[in-house]
């Protein structure tokens, strides 16, 4: 893990639309209201839903950048993910809402984010895709 200035996040301006099939489910993604606090903390607004032929499923938030105080700066928590292989990947950044954790990059353009939710009870039972014992994780890719 590495952390660095906030200066170098990754920004996607106007609003981000993907989609992804998993077990038969369609997922869609929006995001948009990007925004910059005052301490620099990065954020979006996000609605994620499922659908399928019997059911339809949505939740919708805010997300926030995992950060750090260091030495009284506000610095972003950044991630080195590596392959099955144990290569380098490219640097994320997470950003958490009550429900679901998103992987954005750290740099360059926004085509590949990371979606994970351990999925409560509450939210399983209303959910499309379930996921597996350990919550539901897709990736959307551009």
């Amino acid at each position: 893990m590495l952390c660095t200035s906030l200066a170098y996040a990754e920004a996607f301006d106007g609003t981000s639309q993907f989609a992804a099939k998993h077990a038969n489910v369609e997922h869609a993604l929006i995001l948009s209201n990007r925004h910059v606090d005052t301490k620099g903390v990065p954020s979006f607004d996000y609605v994620y839903e499922q659908r399928s032929t019997k059911c339809h499923f949505r939740i919708a938030g805010h997300a926030e950048a995992m950060v750090e105080e260091v030495h009284g700066k506000t610095e972003l928590v950044v991630f080195n993910p590596q392959d099955a292989k144990g290569g380098s990947m490219p640097q994320t950044v997470a950003y958490d809402s009550d429900d679901i954790t998103f992987s954005l990059p750290f740099k360059g353009k926004l085509t590949r984010i990371g979606l994970r939710s351990p999925m409560p009870p509450a939210l399983r039972a209303r959910a499309c895709d379930k996921g597996n014992d350990e919550g539901l994780t897709i990736t959307f890719r551009k």
